[in-house]
């Protein structure tokens, strides 16, 4: 009896973490969406991030957010998977940042002040 409940037991722990698990793994095949949250460690006070169609004529906000400096944005999801440009508006200045790929699933990109503007990481 005691073995027959040991393996009912082991039966649903397995069962259990399969179902668990199975939600994070359909997010590395299918993520169709990015989640993007952003830290600002410039000195600049970021308004507004957006994507630049391929031919640089439209433009589409993806977070429209005062982000000051030292600051974390919310999370934003958006349908970007792929390779874009993306633009960093700040209160001073833009920047166009060129072929950020980006895979679907949650980013976390710090953005940091460099000699020739801003520089991104992803984290």
């Amino acid at each position: 009896m005691k073995a027959a409940m040991k393996k009912v037991s082991l039966l649903a722990g397995m069962v259990s973490c399969c179902a668990m698990l199975s939600g994070c793994l359909t997010h590395w095949a299918v993520d169709s969406t990015t989640r993007l949250q952003v830290e600002n460690r410039t000195s600049q006070t970021i308004v507004e991030i957006g994507i630049v169609s391929e031919d640089g004529s439209a433009y589409r906000i993806w977070i429209q957010d005062t982000i000051p400096a030292g600051g974390k944005s919310l999370v934003y999801e958006a349908d970007w998977v792929g390779t874009f440009t993306m633009q960093v508006n700040t209160t001073e200045s833009s920047f166009r940042f060129d072929n950020i790929e980006l895979e679907g699933g949650s980013e976390y990109m710090v953005l940091t002040d460099s000699t020739d503007g801003l520089h991104y990481r992803f984290r």
